[in-house]
């Protein structure tokens, strides 16, 4: 996960997540489904501010949440997580192999 802004125009903080639309977060297409997100900074109470969230690749499409900012906190640094919750099974269907040079994802079942 990187942060950082775009261009000196541009006064949004991108955050960069290692997952993104071709990494089993499809449902993020059009921002149709808004997951709940964390980080393992949230129990820091740390200040936040508004966020585009992208996935890794160079791809454009490669944007979960542009219109839909969520409020991550300012303190947020690459090696952080950030969390999808109840984002389901599909998001391994989903998930390619190997898309602009990126391997998918582990899975991890929690019961």
């Amino acid at each position: 996960m990187t942060c950082k802004t775009r261009s000196y125009g541009d006064d949004h903080r991108w955050v960069y997540l290692d997952a993104g639309v071709f990494g089993g977060l499809a449902e993020t297409l059009g921002e149709a489904i808004t997951y709940p997100l964390v980080t393992s900074r949230d129990a820091d109470d740390a200040a936040v501010g508004p966020v585009v969230v992208a996935g890794p690749t160079c791809d454009s499409v490669d944007v979960l949440y542009q219109r839909h900012r969520y409020e991550l906190p300012l303190d947020l640094t690459a090696g952080d997580t950030v969390s999808f919750l109840s984002a389901g099974a599909y998001t391994n269907a989903y998930c390619t192999d190997g898309f602009n040079g990126f391997g998918p994802l582990d899975v991890y079942c929690i019961p």
